[in-house]
């Protein structure tokens, strides 16, 4: 995940971030997603992973581009639909609509994919090739799942980091958060219940 920091005159890669700072810039995002849902109620609409800066020292995360299809021309706010789509933040609902349109739904799943980034230290545009019926991060950690090799689709930073066989319970319970979030979108949470699911790791 290109998290980069925001407080250099030249935008430079951060050193891999820790489990429990990961945690806390998904609980971060989850806290700014969960104000423009629920206090403004209104969609980001571009979520992904470039959007996402960090200010250090402290990784303090700062939202940009958000609600920008409210001011776009239709044709301005397909382009910002493909876009985000090309980078795998796309939910699948968007394929079977003519005139896909960023939603609360479409948010959450779009947080989903960035959790996956957290948790895999791989980007969500990565290929997966070699694997039948396997395209993109979400089929591949979904397989994983299937198949009860969870543990394979975690960071090795993250876990050598650790020196454990077996993950810690935060990153299971962090990647069931993910899980939910890309689900059909009538099954998805909302994101007042995930930033809560997620904030209540961190206590």
């Amino acid at each position: 995940m290109p998290l980069i920091s925001s407080t250099e005159a030249e935008p430079r890669k951060l050193s891999p971030l820790s489990l429990g700072e990961r945690l806390r810039v998904a609980v971060d995002v989850a806290r700014c997603l969960n104000f423009l849902h629920n206090e403004k109620a209104i969609p980001h609409g571009n979520l992904k992973s470039t959007n996402i800066l960090l200010e250090t020292p402290n990784l303090n995360v700062l939202l940009t581009d958000y609600s920008l299809h409210r001011i776009l021309t239709p044709a301005g706010t397909a382009e910002q639909v493909l876009n985000a789509g090309a980078l795998g933040y796309l939910p699948p609902e968007f394929a079977s609509s003519s005139k896909p349109s960023p939603s609360l739904k479409s948010d959450v799943y779009a947080f989903g994919v960035i959790l996956l980034e957290l948790l895999t230290g791989k980007s969500s545009g990565e290929i997966v090739s070699g694997i039948p019926g396997v395209v993109d991060l979400t089929d591949w950690v979904r397989l994983l799942v299937r198949e009860n090799r969870s543990v394979e689709c975690f960071d090795r930073l993250i876990l050598d980091r650790h020196k454990v066989e077996h993950p810690p319970r935060v990153l299971d319970h962090m990647l069931h958060v993910a899980l939910r979030c890309i689900l059909p979108a009538s099954e998805r949470p909302d994101m007042n219940t995930v930033f809560e699911d997620l904030s209540g790791v961190m206590q």
